[in-house]
């Protein structure tokens, strides 16, 4: 039995009513019971490279699967950035143990991609029993994962708390904090495009039941400036810092993504393109790229929530054999040699579809 969502269900409010959900018979408890756990530890994970919502989604969903009694933890695959790290100390929370590969037949969950190359190492091996996702990319085998929850919301942890909701199960704090951090991260406080109403609705509840009304605006302010803090990083380990890596018809491609400031846009340019041929090589890719954002100054927590994050426009760095070629075809031509620009704030996730609109062909 494979379950397959595509769109978006808006509730209400988080709720601290505890409801009782081990008679239940909602159809979805019934497939979870009929999955294959096994007997031993089925491990959640988010995406490689992991931000907020990879880390924080694996947290809530395996927090989900352990009330209705399966043998579940969350871990990551690699390091976590420092936005992860502070947002976690902000809100209380402790952060996942890491685990770089996983054995044959290991039971998996994963949250926040649906792609080998992104995956665990070990994942084409392991027992995928479920898939939590909001985006639209995915290589992994749909017939072979019992349950698909796709989503084209503005983060994954939006998903997470619709799941809870329809199974009337009550969202406990830890929860919530978990949940919230994810969806200020990955819509950037509700300004990213790619942000619905139900995002909209889920970081409201969130935000009411945590009592953060003073507190978010600031919350995601600071979120933000550590999003774009690459203080004594190498310009590799900023190329990798929100780097994902995706199989395309036959191209192995790279993409990450950044944020900085106007007045450091030009040295940041020119750094991560003179780290990409050796990022190139070390990932084994056919092409890399790299979206850069130009993001406004919070100059005054207390107005964050009100400003707009970002500038118009996206500048997209490309290299490598046909980089051009796809580059230009998407956002036109080049400012200079490795360089595009789109007036389009245009996400990942968008080109990513792009792409494989291009190479599909």
């Amino acid at each position: 039995m494979i379950a397959i969502v595509v769109g978006m269900m808006m509730v209400s409010a988080c709720s601290d009513d505890d409801k009782h959900v081990e008679d239940s018979e909602h159809p979805l408890l019934e497939l979870f019971r009929s999955l294959d756990w096994g007997n031993g530890t089925c491990f959640v994970f988010g995406h490689k490279t992991p931000d907020v919502d990879a880390v924080t989604s694996s947290m809530a969903y395996a927090k989900l699967m352990r009330k209705l009694g399966y043998n579940c933890e969350a871990r990551v695959s690699s390091s976590m950035n420092k936005e992860t790290h502070y947002i976690a100390e902000r809100l209380g929370f402790q952060l996942p143990e890491m685990m770089t590969s996983v054995a044959p037949g290991t039971r998996l969950i994963v949250t926040d991609h649906g792609e080998y190359e992104q995956s665990v190492e070990g994942a084409r091996e392991a027992i995928i029993l479920q898939l939590i996702d909001h985006h639209s990319e995915c290589d992994m085998p749909e017939e072979t994962i019992p349950y698909i929850r796709r989503e084209l919301l503005g983060s994954t942890c939006t998903i997470i708390y619709n799941i809870y909701h329809e199974l009337g199960i009550a969202i406990e704090d830890e929860t919530a904090r978990l949940l919230l951090a994810g969806i200020v991260s990955d819509t950037r406080n509700l300004t990213k495009p790619a942000t619905t109403d139900a995002d909209r609705v889920a970081l409201d509840a969130c935000v009411a039941q945590l009592h953060l009304e003073d507190e978010i605006a600031d919350i995601a302010a600071q979120m933000k400036d550590m999003s774009m803090n690459y203080d004594e990083m190498t310009d590799e380990a900023i190329f990798l810092f929100d780097y994902k890596d995706y199989q395309i018809d036959i191209y192995k491609i790279g993409i990450a993504s950044l944020d900085t400031f106007e007045d450091k846009m030009e040295d940041l340019i020119n750094r991560m393109l003179a780290v990409m041929p050796s990022i190139l090589t070390k990932k084994n890719r056919d092409m890399v790229f790299a979206k850069v954002d130009n993001l406004v100054a919070n100059t005054d927590p207390a107005t964050a929530e009100e400003m707009p994050s970002y500038k118009t426009g996206s500048y997209f760095l490309y290299y490598g054999d046909g980089a051009k070629e796809i580059a230009e075809s998407i956002f036109g031509p080049s400012l200079r040699e490795g360089v595009t620009f789109s007036e389009e704030s245009v996400g990942r996730k968008v080109i990513v579809e792009r792409m494989t609109e291009l190479l599909s062909q």
